[in-house]
């Protein structure tokens, strides 16, 4: 029975004492074995015995069937070369842990797929007890590639939003690796920098490109740490800006024919057959946002009117459009022909005298050569992009988070290179090691 119960609770280096049922629980005593005594609980070396334990502690395992698991053992404490006064080290669990290292990794898997408080009803522990388990499962795997000394050849930088109010978080990922190597609470040229000192000085130097917006924190953290990166700006982002400030020329237009149509008098009673309808071009204008913002090819009739009522009464709003298309389709273009017609689109935004187009042309011209490395090298921040979305996606499935750490934690064990293994895969894994190793 006892070879049975070990086997059951996968517990090694111990002899099982005692073994105890009630209708909802299975407990098992243990005691260590010779080779497994005074070891100390933070490094595991071996150390003097200090003192005998005065109480036993339980450790929760694995469910058997619809029974909760406990681990029993009189614990004590050594005295360690390195750390001092410790508790014993126990082989199934965590130094400080009341779970063993099993379920706390089952707690790790289910927590990147379901909320909290389903991981707390299935497994019938706290709300708050899920996020402390994850901490520590990431602090056992973390085993970071910035540690290991690995070199960074692309990466990709951005800033996301985790909660109202502008609360964001700074997200590094590898793009060669496709995961996330770092991220941290808040934004900016301090938070980035961070980041850039905890490479070393080999690691800076063999970043070659970095995907990033044009935020001009992330542009100066670079030229300060990365002397042989090349920045290259998303063209998604530019198309953004472009739309951004056609969307204020809109608004421009809409409030002029707005005016316009308040200027319009009419006369007492109800219209006559007779009598000119009233002018909607305000109207239009207000419900063309979408259309000013799709590609022509995908415009259906409804939109292409608008366009045309657009082209024939606002040339400006429509010049802004036209030069909207322009720089869309030049983003698309090969290196050198798009070199030569951007510098035509610049020369002509700079003399089109809107102003919301002026200062894109600023935009432009200060992100000029990142723009061009994007299409020169052919990259795109598609894949931090699509880590955002994981990362909104995992703190909706949470319904938010109170502690920032429990959050940084889920996300690099749900985005990161580290593979959470649920329970039996990480045990057949344990049991292979330990075979190796003998």
């Amino acid at each position: 029975m006892s070879k049975l119960y070990k086997s059951i609770f996968n517990v090694n280096g111990c002899s099982v004492v005692k073994q105890e049922q009630t209708d909802t629980t299975v407990t098992i005593t243990v005691r260590l074995t010779k080779g497994n005594a005074s070891r100390c609980g933070c490094c595991g070396r071996k150390g003097k015995l200090y003192d005998n334990g005065r109480e036993q502690r339980v450790w929760r395992t694995l469910d058997l069937g619809t029974k909760m698991g406990f681990i029993r053992m009189d614990t004590y404490r050594v005295k360690c070369k390195k750390c001092g006064v410790k508790t014993v080290k126990v082989p199934w669990a965590s130094h400080r842990s009341g779970f063993t290292d099993a379920f706390e990794q089952q707690v790790a898997w289910a927590v990147c797929s379901m909320s909290k408080k389903a991981v707390a009803k299935q497994l019938r522990i706290a709300w708050n007890t899920v996020g402390e388990i994850a901490d520590r499962v990431w602090d056992r795997l973390d085993t970071r590639p910035i540690k290991a000394g690995c070199i960074f050849r692309r990466i990709g930088i951005d800033e996301t939003s985790y909660k109202k109010g502008h609360k964001y978080i700074t997200v590094v990922v590898d793009h060669d690796r496709r995961c996330v190597i770092w991220v941290h609470e808040g934004y900016g040229k301090e938070v980035l920098d961070l980041f850039m000192r905890e490479l070393s000085e080999e690691q800076r130097k063999g970043v070659e490109l970095v995907t990033c917006d044009g935020a001009k924190w992330i542009r100066s953290s670079i030229e300060e740490f990365l002397p042989n990166a090349e920045r290259c700006v998303d063209s998604f982002h530019v198309v953004q800006w472009a739309t951004e400030a056609l969307d204020k020329v809109r608004v421009e237009a809409w409030k002029e024919a707005r005016k316009e149509n308040r200027n319009q008098k009419r006369g007492r009673g109800r219209p006559t057959k007779d009598s000119v309808p009233k002018d909607r071009t305000a109207e239009g204008i207000k419900n063309s946002r979408y259309a000013l913002g799709k590609a022509p090819e995908n415009l259906n009739e409804s939109q292409q009117r608008k366009i045309e009522l657009i082209a024939s009464r606002y040339p400006r709003l429509y010049r802004a459009y036209q030069l909207k298309e322009e720089l869309r389709i030049i983003l698309k273009m090969g290196y050198d022909d798009a070199r030569e017609n951007l510098d035509r689109w610049l020369w002509r935004a700079s003399h089109s005298r809107i102003g919301s187009v002026k200062d894109l042309y600023a935009k432009i011209k200060r992100n000029y050569d990142g723009i061009l490395n994007t299409i020169r090298l052919g990259v795109s921040n598609a894949r931090i992009e699509a880590t955002n979305n994981k990362i909104k996606l995992l703190i909706r499935t949470a319904y938010g988070f109170r502690n920032m750490n429990n959050m940084l934690s889920l996300i690099m064990l749900s985005c990161s290179y580290v593979d959470v293994k649920i329970a039996y895969e990480w045990e057949s894994e344990s049991r292979e090691s330990s075979s190796k190793a003998a």
